[in-house]
């Protein structure tokens, strides 16, 4: 034999094999998808690495991005760079400056269920602490006083409406001193009645409604832009702007642990890869792995390559 091709068989022979078995190995970690039987009995190797720990690479990875990737650390870090705190100014500056420019109209458009039924939601809510500062504003003293004189005032004129015989009767039976003297009880008991009335459920319903109504009314009749409603200046919206950016950051800085606690990255992640085909799974990782395992065969070919040339080294050197 030509010793040329004794020196060079094994090299070649060895890169072959080196990058044979690189690539047999790659290609066993995504197949076969399912095991294979004969006669019954489960083919070692079957199915591959990653389809057979499916499960716990899903819960490897939720753990990895959850303990490495999607921490309220690194989550506060990245807002508080400028060029994201600039984006998110950008967004909420374009979100005020679209509302602004539409009319209530525009804004309640084919929304009219879902605005009546969230402002009946809200009035419902603000009920009780309306009423209880209309009660409270009525109990005040000054308030009762003044209640009292435009009370002795109103007596006073219905008084002067009367005929005289009328007016003689009361005079004569002091209807009208006791009524003058009576005043702070009638006016308690005005407000008692409207205590009652106020937290009467038909009339809490009635209200309601009529409030709701009547908002509806005026913004489907509005054509006007919000802007101009509100009369809101280029610097009115910058100031307004800047405070919805500071309390929305303020709340995303305070609520990022609940944010994510509540959101469970680890189980979405894990969930989400444990649902995806095993072709797809192999499409994503050779997507991003494909030239690192190129290059993982290429090295077991060129290891293969040196073990053989070692070995012919060896033999030649030793025999």
């Amino acid at each position: 034999m030509n010793p040329a091709v004794f020196f060079l068989v094994p090299p070649l022979m060895g890169a072959f094999i080196g990058y044979s078995t690189n690539v047999l190995a790659i290609r066993m970690l995504f197949r076969p998808l399912y095991e294979k039987r004969i006669f019954g009995i489960r083919l070692p190797f079957t199915p591959g690495i990653l389809p057979s720990q499916r499960a716990k690479l899903a819960v490897s990875i939720g753990s990895m991005v959850e303990r490495e990737l999607l921490t309220p650390e690194i989550i506060r870090e990245r807002l508080a760079r400028e060029d994201v705190r600039e984006k998110v100014k950008e967004a909420l500056s374009l979100f005020t400056e679209k509302l602004f420019d539409k009319t209530p109209s525009e804004l309640v458009e084919g929304k009219s269920g879902v605005l009546s039924s969230r402002i009946t939601d809200a009035a419902c809510k603000l009920y009780p602490s309306l009423a209880s500062f209309i009660l409270d504003f009525l109990r005040r003293d000054e308030i009762k006083r003044e209640l009292e004189s435009k009370g002795r005032i109103l007596l006073r004129n219905i008084l002067l409406k009367l005929n005289t015989f009328q007016r003689f009767f009361l005079s004569a039976g002091q209807y009208d001193m006791t009524l003058q003297e009576k005043m702070p009880e009638i006016i308690d008991e005005l407000i008692k009645t409207a205590e009652d009335t106020i937290n009467n459920a038909y009339v809490k319903e009635k209200l309601l409604t009529a409030v709701c109504a009547s908002f509806i009314r005026l913004a489907d009749g509005q054509s006007k832009k919000m802007s101009e409603l509100l009369n809101i200046s280029a610097d009115s919206k910058q100031q307004l702007d800047n405070f919805l950016f500071d309390k929305l950051m303020s709340a995303a800085d305070s609520q990022i642990e609940s944010i994510l606690s509540s959101i469970n990255i680890k189980a979405l992640v894990s969930d989400r890869i444990d649902s995806l085909d095993m072709l797809r799974v192999e499409r994503i990782i050779l997507d991003v792995m494909s030239d690192q395992f190129k290059w993982v065969e290429i090295f077991g070919g060129i290891l293969g390559f040196l073990i053989g040339l070692f070995q012919s080294l060896f033999s030649h050197f030793f025999r």
